[in-house]
């Protein structure tokens, strides 16, 4: 598990350094493994940062943070989050981001979380998301694990 986040971290880290984001990662050793494809999975992971950077790209650099969880929740299933702390999204836009070829950027198709939502869905998730008490967004999506909860 904290391979498959590794990697995605070392592809985005360019665009981190770049647009000065300061990234934290939390992904616990000794969890279950997952239930699900790692290239898809990571994918959804460089999305949901992705996202998160184009989020801040307006922010101060000192105050652009993006963070990576991941929990295991028990009953069989590994929460994860990603966080930003960039413009937020509108209560009006939050039902619709899923939605294919839907955008709140003025460039993009679109697509990137329609594909994301397929995907987590696909392997037995779910993925939503949820306004930051003060500033930007929490993106959440939770995948089955190989080992339930006795």
């Amino acid at each position: 598990m904290a391979d498959t986040v590794a990697e995605i971290v070392a592809l985005a880290h360019s665009e981190m350094d770049g647009q000065g984001v300061t990234l934290s990662v939390d992904v616990p050793e000794g969890m279950p493994p997952l239930l699900a494809d790692r290239v898809q999975i990571q994918q959804v992971l460089l999305n949901l940062m992705l996202n998160g950077m184009d989020a801040m790209r307006k922010v101060e650099p000192e105050q652009a943070q993006l963070d990576v969880r991941a929990e295991w929740r028990g009953g069989g299933e590994i929460e994860f989050t990603v966080s930003d702390s960039g413009v937020g999204i509108q209560p009006e836009a939050a039902d619709r981001l899923f939605d294919a070829f839907y955008t709140t950027k003025e460039e993009g198709m679109g697509i990137g979380l329609a594909i994301s939502r397929s995907i987590i869905e696909a392997h037995g998730g779910r993925i939503w998301v949820t306004p930051n008490p003060s500033i930007g967004a929490t993106f959440h999506f939770t995948l089955p694990t190989g080992k339930m909860e006795t």
